[in-house]
């Protein structure tokens, strides 16, 4: 795993390594929010010490981009397995909405730290990271909705490209619906109190909408 963000001495240690520090990071600054973490507290508890910390990582804004910037390949590595697959375009939907689903259970804070990024205090970080990381994903949405396009599988009149931008938005709310509190609460309030125990049906209504945009009404 190589990172843009930090000095080449961390790019060159071992995998776990690498990801100790950054799955302790990315612990830290989701809880705390990028301006009240502490480089220190951070070397601590991953079991270095700081001076090395600072031969990996220029500061803590530094060691904040390689987190976000491993916590974003980290579920669009699992979306572009979904992509490569040659599925109907509502079956491939479907499972990027399942992998949204397990990527929550297993990987909260790696969500909440997106969050956080993408927030207007830290619009700076956002702009950094989002072309490079978030455009791989939207071209991969853009072409296969113009590949199912090219097959008559969708309707005709779709853009391509704002359709992937609609699309991604959807995911994104999902997300942050399912790991920030603020648009957990707000998702029950435009639900059920009980929509988070069942996945299937949040599943069911999502597609019912996507379908809705993809295909005329027969």
């Amino acid at each position: 795993m190589n990172f843009k963000s930090c000095k080449n001495t961390f790019n060159r240690i071992d995998d776990d390594k690498k990801c100790n520090i950054l799955s302790t990071s990315i612990d830290e600054f989701s809880r705390n929010g990028f301006n009240s973490s502490n480089i220190n507290v951070i070397a601590e508890k991953s079991g270095v010490s700081v001076g090395a910390m600072y031969k990996y990582f220029e500061n803590k804004r530094a060691l904040y981009l390689t987190c976000v910037e491993w916590a974003m390949l980290h579920l669009n590595k699992e979306i572009e397995e979904v992509l490569k697959k040659d599925d109907h375009v509502i079956t491939m939907f479907e499972n990027i909405i399942r992998t949204i689903q397990k990527h929550r259970k297993e990987n909260e804070a790696f969500t909440k730290l997106y969050y956080e990024m993408a927030t207007e205090s830290n619009a700076e970080y956002a702009m950094l990271i989002s072309s490079q990381i978030e455009g791989i994903t939207s071209n991969l949405y853009a072409a296969y909705i113009e590949h199912a396009k090219s097959n008559q599988i969708i309707r005709q009149d779709i853009d391509s490209r704002y359709f992937a931008f609609f699309i991604d938005n959807i995911f994104m709310m999902l997300q942050f619906s399912y790991s920030c509190e603020y648009y957990k609460d707000r998702m029950k309030i435009y639900t059920y109190s009980d929509v988070f125990e069942n996945d299937e049906l949040l599943l069911n209504q999502v597609m019912i909408f996507i379908k809705g945009a993809l295909f005329y009404k027969e």
